[in-house]
């Protein structure tokens, strides 16, 4: 009796010493590839600090959301070079076959993975359906904000700066320090229908603080000018010449968007997007390949799990597969046919099913054919 419990410990022993193999190559390759991506923001984050003079916490806030947007990346790529390197190791140091000999077969070496792959597979679905669209959206409304904080350091001297809270802006001459300008013309198109002009021989910033770490609004004094406006409806012209006006602008708050990427967009909303517009429309085209995208990238760890298990397994007499590079080759060529799949769905070439899960089905292929080579 105690030698029958002995060997059903056994199994769940192995399970555990596996995991705990493929979880800390997980855990150390996933932190580094997070860090290596985020590091082609560090220079935009940069240019935010020093240009804008933003406090710590706010860049703190957008490093975090820069994080939760790249996971989805970084965590099915470091799951895949996590099993390589772990079962490489173990391939090498002869533990496998050990285990192998003993009676358990490679399928049931495997069986903790897939459940981890599961596990993965979930947090990657919450991640793209709900956490990274809201992220996403945060970001960029923070980014907006920022953008406008210091609002003279934005206007260009001696050139036309568009974006300047959605304005056409021209000054000849910018005083940074005290937020004056000389010359300036203003096109204000923030109501279509009746867009109007400033022109101004002075122009002061006035910066007004809100309760909001950054929701900044501004007087925008003008000096010895006039204002021409345009009715386009009723086909009228109007020139105001004055010696002083002002203009309000406030920085547009999150969810202001009057349009979002599919990616911002979170998955009841999307879903609904999807229903509203006839299939094939291009709208349905590219809302349907978004779906299917963030399904694909969930599925992806079950697709890796016999790819990376296969190929961290193989043994060759004169060479040794390196986890990590190989890993990477496969990960260019993943995201290849991802970025290769999401323009042929938008112009539709293929169907948006198709064309978002055709990474997997071939790596899944390959990964059948690769463990079935290291399996005896």
């Amino acid at each position: 009796m105690l030698i029958k419990r002995i060997k059903q410990l056994r199994p769940i022993r192995l399970d555990l010493y596996i995991l705990s193999e493929v979880v800390t190559s997980f855990i150390g390759v996933s932190a580094f590839i997070t860090f290596f991506l985020l590091m082609f923001q560090i220079l935009r984050l940069g240019e935010v600090l020093i240009s804008r003079g933003v406090i710590g916490t706010i860049l703190a806030k957008m490093a975090g959301l820069l994080v939760i947007s790249i996971l989805p990346s970084s965590i099915p790529l470091a799951f895949l070079i996590g099993l390589l390197a772990a079962f490489s190791r173990l391939s090498n140091d002869s533990e496998i076959i050990a285990v192998k000999a003993s009676g358990i077969s490679l399928l049931r070496i495997a069986m903790p993975t897939f459940f981890l792959a599961g596990a993965i597979g979930i947090f990657l679905s919450q991640l793209n359906n709900h956490w990274v669209p809201s992220s996403i959206t945060t970001y960029k409304s923070l980014e907006e904000k920022v953008r406008n904080t210091k609002v003279s350091s934005i206007i260009k001297e001696g050139a036309f700066t568009s974006g300047f809270f959605d304005m056409l802006i021209y000054a000849e001459k910018v005083d940074r320090k005290k937020n004056r300008l000389q010359k300036v013309f203003i096109f204000d198109e923030r109501e279509s229908k009746n867009p109007m002009i400033y022109v101004a021989k002075e122009g002061s910033i006035i910066p007004t603080k809100t309760k909001q770490d950054l929701g900044l609004s501004i007087i925008f004094k003008l000096a010895n000018g006039a204002m021409h406006h345009s009715n386009l409806e009723q086909r009228s012209y109007e020139k105001i010449d004055f010696d002083a006006y002002q203009l309000y602008l406030k920085i547009h708050e999150a969810g202001d968007q009057p349009s979002l990427n599919p990616n911002m967009i979170p998955e009841d909303e999307l879903l609904k997007i999807i229903r509203q517009n006839p299939i094939g429309s291009p709208t349905y085209r590219e809302h349907m390949g978004e779906y299917w995208r963030r399904n694909a990238l969930a599925l992806s760890p079950i697709a890796f799990v016999l790819l990376g298990i296969g190929l961290g397994t193989f043994r060759q007499r004169s060479t040794r597969l390196n986890g990590p590079l190989v890993g990477l080759i496969i990960a260019i060529f993943y995201w290849t046919l991802q970025v290769w799949g999401a323009s042929a769905v938008t112009k539709g070439l293929i169907s948006p099913f198709l064309g978002m899960h055709a990474a997997n089905l071939i790596l899944l292929t390959t990964g059948i054919v690769s463990f079935k080579k290291s399996s005896w």
